[in-house]
């Protein structure tokens, strides 16, 4: 069975910025918890499972090229993804956002500007965060709570950050790649031979040969008996732990 619906990551975050810190006080501050050996904040990168299951996670950052065929693709084989969305690309393409809020994928934050966070403070990160949130809530209708960093660049101020403010800041394990536009061969060899139970899978909206890459990959990982959730559905619930690589364990 699928074991989704394992806590709040799975469902929307409707309260407030205040109803989001009450929350983390009111659990002990478990979510800071969340780091591996060392000390480091690190983003979840893959969840620990003994299931063949596995989320698929797609960054909306560039142009809204492709969406009716991506958008096609996920209901034909029976998937909900998670798009990670840049605040700005929502305010420039509300409707292609509000699409696949309609389709019922679930919606992340990407930032608001797509810069490298690791060059800005905490007050700058916060508003990159919460601004992010108020334009897909306003394209879609959708309180994000799943944060994704631009280029996959983060530092423990912003993992820290987002988790103070009620986001769980998420990464992968695989990469398709696609953002270098290699041969779709390349792309479906590369991403099925990385992937594993509870990997989290990086694709991206607006690159031509994404759409047949991942109905590729799609075939071939169901044939092998893997199912498709989104990341909220895929993660544990605070208390977790994670391990040096960013895979999440259940606590107890």
């Amino acid at each position: 069975m699928y074991h989704v619906a394992r806590g709040r990551w799975a469902l929307p975050v409707l309260a407030g910025l205040a109803a989001a810190l009450a929350l983390l006080v009111g659990a002990g501050g478990r979510a800071l918890a969340a780091q591996a050996a060392g000390g480091r904040q690190l983003p979840i990168y893959s969840v620990e499972t003994p299931e063949r299951l596995v989320a698929l996670g797609i960054n909306c950052a560039w142009d809204d090229s492709g969406l009716g065929e991506l958008l096609a693709l996920l209901e034909e084989r029976g998937v909900k993804a998670t798009f990670f969305l840049v605040g700005e690309w929502c305010e420039r393409y509300p409707q292609a956002a509000n699409r696949l809020a309609q389709a019922g994928h679930e919606l992340g934050s990407h930032s608001q500007t797509h810069r490298d966070m690791t060059q800005l403070d905490r007050a700058q990160i916060a508003w990159e965060l919460e601004a992010s949130a108020t334009a897909i809530r306003a394209a879609t209708g959708q309180s994000p709570r799943l944060f994704r960093p631009p280029s996959g660049a983060y530092n423990d101020l912003v993992i820290a950050t987002a988790r103070q403010l009620g986001w769980e800041a998420v990464q992968w394990d695989v990469d398709s790649l696609d953002w270098q536009e290699p041969p779709v061969e390349e792309m479906v060899e590369r991403v099925c031979a990385k992937c594993r139970p509870g990997s989290i899978l990086l694709w991206h909206l607006g690159k031509p040969d994404t759409p047949d890459a991942l109905a590729q990959a799609l075939d071939r990982l169901q044939g092998e008996g893997y199912r498709f959730c989104t990341v909220g559905e895929l993660l544990y619930p605070p208390p977790y732990r994670l391990d040096h690589t960013g895979r999440q364990f259940p606590e107890g």
